[in-house]
């Protein structure tokens, strides 16, 4: 009798096991991507997308397909939360992407096809006028760089529909010191994302 209650209660639980399981578990292809849009293995902006996560990551699912430029070797994508774009003028392995995370937009480069001391970036608000900073680097091929998009020069644009979409641009150059001046290379292709509001 109690060998009997003892699977009893073991099938109970395991019962309520599965069913907290199936309640809980969303159905996968629920967050899935549409597939004709994500960019086949291979594509350097398609790796960098998986590789942080797919769907999941800061960009979110594509809203476009990989497109290339017409006037120069180069391509890019633009995803629910930003834009990633292949710049080969600065290495074939350059990448250089905006996003938005924690109320600001977010600019990244990385695969610089050398070794730089520090990197300048341009960056504008809605193609008003650029302000360029020096960054320090995370890595001699790689660094990151910030800014609160709805303030510029001292003028701020509120979330309420007051100035329009906000669209922050941004470019990269790596810079090397040298003894009474800085030697840099080209400038990124451009990449840019608007503000969630």
């Amino acid at each position: 009798m109690s060998r009997s209650r003892a699977i009893l209660g073991l099938l109970t639980a395991l019962g309520t096991a599965a069913t907290a399981v199936a309640v809980t578990a969303a159905p996968a292809s629920a967050a899935a991507c549409d597939p004709a849009l994500v960019a086949p293995a291979g594509s350097l902006v398609g790796n960098l997308w998986r590789s942080n996560g797919g769907e999941r990551s800061v960009y979110g699912c594509p809203t476009t397909k990989e497109y290339g430029y017409a006037d120069k070797r180069g391509s890019y994508q633009f995803f629910r939360n930003g834009k990633i774009v292949w710049s080969p003028n600065l290495g074939d392995g350059t990448l250089v992407r905006a996003y938005y995370a924690g109320g600001k937009a977010v600019f990244r480069w990385s695969g610089l096809g050398r070794d730089w001391d520090f990197f300048n970036v341009r960056w504008s608000i809605n193609g008003g006028k650029a302000t360029q900073v020096k960054v320090a680097r995370q890595t001699p091929w790689s660094g990151v760089y910030a800014v609160n998009p709805s303030c510029q020069d001292g003028v701020c644009m509120t979330s309420n529909g007051h100035g329009g979409v906000l669209k922050a641009t941004f470019i990269v150059q790596g810079c090397d010191r040298g003894t009474f001046s800085s030697d840099c290379g080209p400038w990124s292709i451009a990449t840019s994302v608007k503000a969630p509001y």
